[in-house]
């Protein structure tokens, strides 16, 4: 029985991911491939998801990239926002190096939340972020190719 390529890519994610949490020493990309016979391509694609979902982080080493399960980090609280079947996230953190709010858009697809972007804004920064962002939006251009209305 052939597995659907959605479904396929999850299940290889989640084995990538199941393989970085059982190494919190950190693995390096061509260590996982030969380690679960998987191309160095495929693991790069999903390890950068796995990055991109706060699921692993990555520090570099010269030109070695080392993976870690992401075991640092502690929600301490969330609220979201729809927009039809989008769904923007705002996660409170909290790591050794502070606490973060992340923000995520996410889509229902198939009864399941997909990831399609994110960003990461300190805390102590984020009326910083609000009141750059603002700026930005009042600026002639953006209100002209937006057609925003104060």
């Amino acid at each position: 029985m052939e597995i659907a390529p959605l479904k396929k890519e999850k299940l290889m994610r989640e084995k990538v991911l199941d393989y970085i949490r059982k190494n919190p020493r950190g693995k390096t990309t061509t260590e996982i491939g030969k380690d679960l016979k998987i191309s160095r391509k495929t693991v790069e694609k999903h390890l950068q998801l796995l990055v991109f979902e706060n699921e692993a982080y990555m520090k570099q080493f010269g030109s070695t990239r080392v993976y870690y399960p992401n075991k640092r980090i502690h929600y301490l609280d969330f609220k979201k926002i729809n927009f039809g079947n989008k769904v923007f996230w705002f996660d409170l953190m909290e790591n050794e190096y502070g606490k973060y709010l992340l923000i995520q858009e996410k889509r229902e697809e198939n009864k399941e939340f997909t990831t399609k972007g994110s960003i990461l804004v300190p805390l102590n920064k984020a009326k910083l972020f609000v009141n750059s962002l603002n700026k930005l939006l009042n600026e002639n251009k953006i209100k002209e190719f937006a057609k925003f209305k104060n």
